[in-house]
């Protein structure tokens, strides 16, 4: 029972080639992050220009890199045997619905509910973990 328990235990990183991919997106997104927390740290007024602008390019620049990273992220994890990397996606491709919703104007997708602007993003989210879960069985 305990040798069971074991190999659930570490179904989510997959085998073999899984495990490799596992690893180098992790290293990728830790560097990422590194990379995102120096600058905010060293500046923080910099970072703040830095969401409103994206190298120039108007406001809602940023979070469209953000969904196609999202959008790259999980179709990658749709190709290999590890289930993480669909769900990092799919949360990216979320916030950048929610970033959207800002960006347009939040009452705009009341749509007769005030909580409407906050279930798309959750209701993305969650269809594109359905999906990712379906495709993987």
């Amino acid at each position: 029972m305990a040798f069971m328990s074991e190999i659930v235990e570490r179904e989510f990183m997959g085998k073999g080639r899984g495990k490799v991919w596992t690893y180098l997106i992790m290293m990728i997104l830790l560097v990422a992050a590194v990379i995102i927390v120096n600058v905010v740290w060293n500046n923080p007024t910099r970072a703040s220009e830095g969401m409103k602008s994206f190298f120039g390019l108007p406001s809602w620049a940023l979070a469209t890199v953000t969904f196609a990273i999202g959008a790259l992220v999980f179709w990658l994890g749709l190709k290999i045997e590890t289930d993480w990397p669909e769900a990092i996606g799919a949360f990216l491709i979320a916030g950048s619905i929610a970033w959207f919703e800002i960006i347009v104007g939040w009452d705009h997708f009341e749509l007769g509910l005030v909580v409407m602007p906050y279930i798309i993003p959750i209701a993305v989210f969650a269809l594109l973990l359905m999906y990712g879960m379906k495709k993987s069985a």
